[in-house]
């Protein structure tokens, strides 16, 4: 029997590392910012005087930023008990080789899809504001003055995203 090794389970590992910490700072940072760009592109809204309204459903370019913020806001929100849980025991949950790669293309996939949905945001916002319209100039610009916040937002959703994309990248090799 003394040829085993054995392991005290009071001994806590080493807090050296702020990965855990950084880890869980980067989801929250994702989730919060997709949840606040969420928020503003379901409240914008001009309505005219004519009683016709305008939302985000009428541009595709939005409803595909809506979708993007949407898949990655459910995605952080699964992965930050699994950050939680790394940040309390200073190891993974899930130690194994094939989550680490579904969390690291996950992320990868993530971020690509909010860079997407960012990039058409700003990119849309920017060219319908060129447009000189004739009828309700200052509602409609009034709209596209608000879509500049959740393409901020989700700007910083990708920011950290990415972080947490690397983290993942990192990750990947302390598999067993």
């Amino acid at each position: 029997m003394s040829n085993y090794p054995q392991y005290n389970f009071d001994e806590k590992p080493s807090s050296s590392s702020k990965i855990p910490l950084i880890t869980l700072g980067a989801r929250v940072v994702t989730l919060a910012t997709l949840l606040v760009s969420w928020g503003v592109l379901q409240t914008s809204e001009v309505t005219f005087e004519y009683g016709g309204r305008l939302t985000y459903d009428h541009f595709r370019t939005y409803s595909y930023t809506f979708f993007a913020v949407i898949a990655g806001a459910v995605y952080n929100l699964l992965h930050i008990p699994f950050a939680i849980y790394f940040l309390i025991r200073k190891k993974p949950l899930i130690n194994h080789k094939v989550f680490r790669h579904i969390e690291l293309y996950g992320d990868k996939i993530i971020f690509g899809i909010l860079a997407t949905g960012a990039g058409a945001t700003l990119g849309a916002t920017m060219d319908l504001q060129k447009i000189t319209y004739i009828d309700h100039n200052s509602k409609f610009h009034a709209f596209l003055d608000l879509m500049y916040i959740p393409a901020a937002f989700l700007w910083a959703g990708l920011v950290s995203s990415g972080i947490s994309s690397i983290l993942s990248s990192l990750g990947l090799h302390k598999t067993e």
